[in-house]
């Protein structure tokens, strides 16, 4: 509507399930947009064009201030929930990890790990120090919550320590193992293998078009009243399954 196209044509050139609401999306839509809405948006349209230029060139930038990090980024980006973005930013705020002993102190450096206090014989542990860079922090928690989308040992992780931790302090402890990991790979040159074991995936045979027109539920009831279906068509077997298959 703002390239003043009329509404048929941009309810066509939405998606498919889009389009079944063609309705709702009609009386949501105004019939026309009044000229100083439209002068508004536009201006709005050009700034978001703008800003995704810059945001283009800036990455060009630190993919070249980042040429000679490739092995780097290659093994951070190998973690579930990192891109590009994600693994430039840990590089800029570590710097040498070789310069941590271990990923406790690297943890403990970035201010993910939980404080402590002592008083007589108790010791007690409360929320994490913060000490550090912040960004660092951000942008992990902001890769955590990326990492437990994704089947595998970061989002089980995650899963085991929700109905304990709660969900803000199960993201601080992903993030700070999503660190550690990072310190590990660096240092020994690795990149991220999940070593949970994934469901199996069977991919059923096409079948040819007479078959699947004949339908595959009128198959399964044959089936489950024979030890053996055939179908023919003039007098030609097309397909057979049995017991002895």
């Amino acid at each position: 509507m703002v390239q003043n196209k009329p509404l048929e044509e941009i309810i066509t050139s939405l998606p498919r399930k889009m389009r079944g609401n063609t309705d709702a999306i009609s009386a949501a839509l105004p019939a026309a947009i009044p000229p100083v809405t439209l002068i508004l948006l536009q201006s709005y349209l050009k700034l978001v064009d703008n800003l995704d230029a810059e945001i283009r060139l800036l990455e060009g930038k630190i993919r070249e201030s980042l040429a000679g990090k490739s092995r780097e980024l290659q093994i951070l980006t190998s973690i579930p929930g990192i891109g590009f973005i994600g693994a430039s930013t840990l590089i800029a705020e570590i710097g040498n990890v070789h310069d941590f002993e271990d990923a406790d102190k690297l943890a403990k450096w970035a201010g993910l790990t939980p404080s402590v206090y002592q008083s007589a014989n108790v010791t007690r542990t409360g929320s994490i120090t913060k000490q550090g860079s912040k960004h660092i922090r951000w942008i992990l928690v902001e890769l955590a919550h990326i990492a437990i989308r994704s089947p595998g040992r970061i989002k089980s992780f995650f899963e085991r320590l929700m109905p304990k931790k709660g969900y803000k302090k199960s993201i601080v402890a992903v993030a700070r193992k999503m660190l550690r990991i990072a310190w590990h790979l660096l240092v020994h040159d690795e990149v991220f293998v999940d070593d949970m074991p994934r469901s199996k995936q069977v991919k059923l045979p096409k079948l040819p078009k007479k078959i699947q027109s004949f339908g595959i539920n009128r198959i399964i009831e044959l089936f489950s009243k024979a030890t053996e279906v055939i179908i023919r068509d003039q007098n030609q077997e097309i397909f057979r399954l049995g017991l002895t298959d």
